[in-house]
């Protein structure tokens, strides 16, 4: 006996009631009920999901307004309550946008206020989301994407800037019958830049990275100070890894000092004369066929005179002094047994060696 033809035994015997019975079981059997589960949110009816979204309060700007597509609706009600109980932190923020269609690219903390360090720095922070390639980031979304993000911090916290990160992608055809660097990316890199010289002229590398040769115009040049000092580079300008070695006449400059009335040495030591300054040029790298590839800053510090001692100037005034070494004993004396030992101290500001 079919269970679901069963009517109420005080009209079974009607027939009448026996076939209305039949043809509304009929239907109801093939009837799919799923629309009316409300809370199995992958398969509710497209209508219920406003009332849910209100229901586990993330409607509007908490979520439901944000959601572009239905499916973003949806994910955005079944991840309601995780997204509440963890209200307030840095997951919140990032599973919230990217619930939404913002992956968060970045979350940084501690953002400082001013170039000096705050007690209240550590309140502040910045989101960098990922733009959603299928439509325009206008000056409305940006500001309903603030609320959204204000929403999941915490309350003690301040956002002091949100941003947007998109990436753009083509693909680049090139004749093969054209020239190979037709469309060929150039780089260049320099390291350090600018490169600082010690007054002493000392020799110093600069690394240099490039995918194509290069070359420097001149291999000396004159300083722009109005002295004779040369200035010579030495390099090979080949592709990949490679160096250029810099060179300089030593910067010697005696001028008069600032008309002080105190003795040399002390106006020397501190005020720094007139006409002394650290002296700078800028050399242009361009590759073998003349683009410019960037440009390399040389600067010389000038050298300063010290009434203190060697010691003393060496530790608070860099690149005043030219190298120097003292050693305490400038006799020693050995017993002929060899068994003692003498102890040497040697003070010097350079690396030494004894061959």
């Amino acid at each position: 006996m079919d269970n679901r033809h069963v009517i109420a035994s005080v009209i079974s015997d009607n027939e009448l009631a026996q076939a209305f019975s039949e043809l509304v079981a009929e239907r109801w059997d093939n009837w799919d009920l799923s629309p009316f589960l409300a809370y199995m949110v992958d398969s509710v009816a497209p209508s219920a999901l406003p009332y849910l979204a209100d229901q586990f309060d993330v409607a509007g700007l908490q979520g439901f307004a944000m959601a572009s597509t239905e499916q973003q609706q949806r994910d955005i009600i079944k991840r309601s309550i995780a997204l509440h109980k963890y209200l307030g932190t840095p997951w919140a923020i990032r599973e919230a946008c990217r619930t939404v269609g913002y992956p968060v690219v970045r979350l940084e903390e501690g953002i400082p206020s001013t170039p000096e360090p705050s007690a209240n720095d550590w309140a502040r922070f910045r989101v960098l989301v990922e733009g959603n390639e299928e439509k325009h980031i206008t000056a409305d979304e940006a500001h309903r994407l603030r609320r959204f993000v204000e929403y999941y911090k915490n309350e003690r916290s301040h956002l002091v800037e949100l941003g947007f990160w998109q990436v753009f992608a083509d693909r680049l055809f090139r004749d093969e019958t054209a020239p190979h660097d037709e469309l060929e990316v150039m780089y260049l890199s320099l390291a350090p830049n600018p490169v600082i010289l010690t007054p002493y002229g000392t020799a110093t590398s600069v690394r240099v990275l490039s995918n194509v040769p290069w070359t420097i115009a001149q291999s000396e040049y004159v300083w722009n100070d109005g002295s004779d000092d040369r200035l010579s580079l030495s390099f090979t300008g080949e592709a990949g890894k490679s160096e250029i070695v810099i060179t300089s006449d030593p910067y010697v400059a005696t001028p008069t000092t600032r008309g002080k009335s105190y003795s040399a040495a002390y106006s020397m030591a501190y005020h720094l004369p007139e006409g002394i300054y650290d002296r700078e040029l800028t050399v242009d790298v361009h590759s073998i066929d003349g683009r410019l590839l960037g440009k390399l800053r040389i600067r010389q510090r000038a050298g300063r005179n010290n009434a203190y001692s060697p010691a003393y100037s060496n530790a608070y005034n860099l690149f005043n002094h030219a190298p120097y070494i003292n050693i305490d004993l400038s006799d020693i004396s050995l017993s002929e047994s060899g068994d003692d030992a003498v102890e040497v101290h040697i003070v010097s500001n350079a690396a030494w060696k004894i061959e």
